[in-house]
């Protein structure tokens, strides 16, 4: 009776095996009969299916050369595995119709990428290497003859790489910054790595000790800094990709601030500062606050156009003749100076007063002391620069050099200058 049992439990066992071998080969014959295109068949026959000695991509294999997570920039390679349905590797020289395509999800950007066949005897071995430089997380899609292999497409984090400060900048650019003497103030820095990518997921963003501050009074050099002019605190923000710089100057005047990472300056970490008291920071917030009406101060007019660094140059045959400047004002009682053209620097300081209005900064002089003169006179826009420098020599007042770009440079010493400067420039950001 146990030999009978037995007999029985082997041949159903041999039957179900019998089945499922059947089942698969008739499998194979139909894939090879519908989806096998002929022209890539080459010497493939049915006889190659019911043996499985074919590339079957769901038998391949892929191996990555890293471990997660990685910094753009580099490059990184990984390896596909190629194999017959029955098991055996496949030789990689045989053309197998590899396919593979890396993008960014979020920007969908697509990468090149570059196969290489690993140099080994029946190597069975595919090396792909690429390089990223956008940090996000990528989708790889590897596919055989139009079909993924095993568990593809595989998703991919790569992490922004260190802080470059030529890369990193300020956020809300500006080239003179006006502060109220005794109060914070927060900058906004967006740390970049090489490629301008944020570095919040970066563990190079925890050093916040590297960013420092130098400023100095304008006219001296930047080995006077001193931190009894300013007190500084730096944190961060990983969520915002952000580092926030709180400043507080405890003296008033006019400074030259440089904001470094390791030693080296930002890309824009380079900028002026004013600083005011609460009485001329109340004079100013007035005066611009009052529509419609023209500002004056009284100035030294010093010299015109003698600087190197700025791109206007005057044509050879208008040194000759005296040339009339642009003007923007519609006064009747005023009159272009005989003297606009001249370009050699002034031998005495001439006094002039400054005028300010929401579309013009007009330089003039008084003949007679009733008889007005419009030296120069600047449109007020972003094209028209203002550069600060030290001390006059005769007066001792602080010096501002007013350039558009297309007049001569015109330098000017002024006991009031810092409110002017802030006045044109808040009529500026109105523009």
């Amino acid at each position: 009776m146990f030999y009978v049992i037995g007999g029985i439990t082997v041949s159903i066992i041999a039957f179900v095996f019998t089945i499922k071998f059947l089942c698969e080969l008739a499998a194979r014959v139909v894939s090879f009969l519908q989806n096998e295109d002929p022209g890539r068949r080459g010497d493939r026959s049915i006889y190659d299916y019911v043996r499985g000695n074919y590339l079957d991509p769901r038998s391949c294999k892929v191996s990555w050369d890293w471990k997660e997570p990685q910094e753009v920039g580099q490059t990184m390679s990984f390896r596909v595995q190629l194999f017959y349905k029955n098991g055996q590797p496949f030789p990689a020289r045989r053309p197998v119709g590899l396919r593979v395509n890396i993008t960014h999800i979020e920007l969908a950007l697509d990468i090149p990428v570059t196969q290489e066949v690993v140099q080994e005897p029946e190597s069975n071995v595919v090396k792909v290497t690429f390089t990223v430089r956008k940090a996000g997380r990528y989708e790889v899609a590897v596919k055989l003859g139009g079909l993924n292999v095993a568990y593809s497409p595989y998703y991919k984090i790569f992490q922004p790489g260190m802080v470059v400060p030529s890369k990193t900048k300020i956020a809300y650019h500006f080239s003179t910054l006006v502060l109220t003497y005794g109060l914070q103030h927060t900058l906004q820095i967006e740390p970049r790595d090489e490629y301008g990518n944020p570095t919040s997921n970066s563990v190079s963003l925890v050093d916040e000790a590297n960013y420092s501050v130098h400023i100095h009074p304008l006219g001296s050099v930047e080995e006077d800094s001193s931190e009894d002019y300013y007190s500084t605190a730096v944190s961060c923000i990983k969520q915002q990709c952000h580092v926030l710089l709180r400043l507080t100057l405890k003296k008033k005047g006019c400074f030259r601030a440089r904001i470094t990472y390791r030693d080296q300056s930002l890309s824009n970490g380079e900028f002026d500062i004013i600083v005011l008291s609460e009485n001329e920071k109340s004079c100013v917030e007035k005066n611009v606050s009052t529509p419609g009406i023209s500002i004056y101060f009284e100035a030294y007019l010093y010299s015109t156009g003698n600087y190197s660094g700025s791109p206007w140059q005057l044509p050879a045959s208008s040194l000759l003749t005296p040339q009339r400047r642009p003007s923007v004002g519609d006064e009747e009682d005023e009159h272009d100076s005989p003297v606009e053209g001249q370009l050699e620097k002034v031998k005495k300081p001439k006094k002039v007063y400054c005028y300010i209005s929401p579309k013009q900064l007009s330089v003039k002089e008084f003949y007679l002391k009733i008889i007005p003169w419009r030296l120069f006179t600047f449109r007020v826009c972003p094209g028209t620069k203002f550069t600060y420098h030290g001390p006059d020599p005769n007066h001792k007042y602080l010096t501002l050099v007013v350039d558009d770009g297309i007049q001569p440079p015109v330098e000017l010493s002024c006991k009031d200058r810092n409110i002017m400067a802030i006045l044109t420039s808040c009529c500026l950001r109105d523009v």
